[in-house]
């Protein structure tokens, strides 16, 4: 008794379930929307993309370089009227480009790897930075 009884309410549920998803099918294909409440969406063109009006260009070192000295040369050319700072691990210095924008330093290297970080900063608080890694190894190859 008590098996049919359960087997009843499932059957009963799975009937519910048929028939009301049935009639949920049926109210959403013959709903209508009126015209009146349709609203019509603009979208405004997208915002120009502005590049920064200062460039960094370095010529010295080449990233992911392997180097015998633990002198190292940072050379490149920016703006004229920019700063420029070379930050490495140990050190941080603040160099003046020429007139044509061209600036050269050297900084010391730690033993192994060394990541060496160059920002320009233009006059109006623009700047752009540029990461370079440099391996320092006594070994020869």
């Amino acid at each position: 008794m008590k098996k049919e009884k359960l087997i009843l309410s499932v059957v009963a549920v799975l009937f519910g379930l048929l028939v009301a998803g049935f009639a949920f099918y049926l109210f959403q294909t013959t709903k209508t929307v009126p015209d009146t409440n349709t609203k019509t969406i603009s979208f405004a063109s997208p915002a120009p993309t502005i590049s920064p009006s200062i460039s960094l260009v370095l010529d010295r070192p080449k990233d992911e370089e392997v180097v015998d000295s633990n002198v190292l040369i940072v050379s490149g050319k920016t703006q004229s009227n920019a700063v420029v700072v070379v930050i490495t691990d140990s050190s941080e210095d603040v160099i003046t480009p020429s007139a044509t924008g061209n600036f050269s330093t050297t900084v010391n290297l730690d033993n192994g790897q060394n990541i060496l970080e160059v920002i320009s900063i233009a006059p109006n608080g623009e700047s752009v930075t540029s990461k370079k890694t440099v391996t320092y190894s006594q070994e020869e190859f």
